[in-house]
């Protein structure tokens, strides 16, 4: 099987990059591949957990957050990174804001994705 990475640069509520880069994973997961992500710039902000829309999550674009998405993705074995500069950047504190299971990291962390993976999905 392959090793797929993704690096995730588009933040949460700005476009739909995080559901591309959900459903291709999700999607390779179910085919038995290895996935990783990386969370870069403003993607930093997708797996925070207890994110809420409001007025757009009974429209159907928004009723599920992507941290959930992304947790259901973890769970199924992806790994997720996020840029630990990116992180500090945007205020985020991770042990309290990220799930279980988000890493933080730094650009080698990428460059190993970047080096090991068959192929590197950028969105």
């Amino acid at each position: 099987m392959a090793y797929i990475g993704f690096l995730l640069t588009g933040g949460p509520f700005d476009s739909e990059r995080w559901r591309t880069a959900y459903e291709l994973g999700r999607a390779a997961l179910d085919q038995g591949h290895e996935v990783s992500y990386f969370h870069y710039l403003d993607g930093a902000l997708v797996p925070v957990a207890d994110q809420t829309l409001p007025g757009c999550s009974d429209s159907g674009l928004y009723d599920e957050m992507p941290t959930a998405k992304f947790q259901e993705l973890i769970a199924d074995g992806a790994e997720v990174i996020c840029c630990g500069l990116c992180v500090d950047a945007r205020g985020i504190d991770a042990p309290a804001d990220y799930p279980d299971g988000v890493e933080v990291g730094l650009l080698p962390d990428l460059a190993d994705i970047i080096g090991e993976a068959d192929r590197v999905v950028s969105l």
